[in-house]
């Protein structure tokens, strides 16, 4: 490019840009965006009291111990997901059983979870040999004491509140239901809505 041409081209972008300092293009174009937000239609979520939203299948969320058809524990107790875990937030404490609780005669006798140190990684997930361990889709962990990011053997082995089988991702319905807690939000899977990012 010659001398000339580039004092031309410099001479048009100065023009160009006192241009757009004097009329304030710039404001006026991210103003432009406020307004079309502001004019559009909101998506408003009524979160826990009409609407929940079911995560997709792959979200890592609190702990689940898992049984298979016939209701037996799948864990074996073989702690690789101790041993994986990198912030070293799961205990378990191996027993033999001979009464049918497992699939094998090697079952959990111990087996906690502090979800307080837990970083949801998913390689306790991973190492599990047996799909005894899978990180669920309850997201729902608020409380005011610790004591309740402790979760047991117990409380892990409970079923599942959405199923694995349910496609995630979207807003359903909710429910209230009662039981010994006190009445629980819970979402109502057969009401199935579109997905959140489809509903904007």
């Amino acid at each position: 490019m010659s001398a000339g041409k580039y004092m031309e081209k410099k001479r048009e972008c100065g023009i160009r840009d006192i241009f757009r300092r004097t009329f304030f293009i710039d404001f006026i174009k991210g103003l432009m965006v406020t307004l079309r937000y502001n004019l559009s239609k909101s998506v408003t979520v009524r979160y826990p009291d009409t609407e929940k939203w079911v995560p997709f299948p792959r979200y890592r969320g609190v702990h689940t111990l898992n049984r298979d058809e016939k209701g037996r524990e799948l864990c074996v107790a073989c702690e690789l997901c101790a041993r994986a875990c990198p912030t070293k937030c799961i205990t378990v404490v191996p027993m033999e059983d001979d009464t049918g609780r497992g699939i094998a005669d090697r079952v959990a006798k111990v087996w906690k979870v502090d979800l307080v140190r837990c970083l949801f990684c998913g390689y306790c997930e991973d190492a599990c040999p047996t799909f005894a361990l899978r990180l669920g889709k309850d997201y729902e962990r608020a409380c005011t004491d610790v004591s309740c990011a402790l979760l047991d053997r117990e409380e892990l082995l409970g079923p599942a509140e959405v199923p694995w089988s349910f496609d995630g991702g979207v807003v359903v319905g909710a429910r209230f239901e009662r039981g010994k807690g006190g009445i629980k939000v819970a979402a109502d899977l057969s009401d199935e809505k579109s997905p959140w990012f489809e509903r904007q």
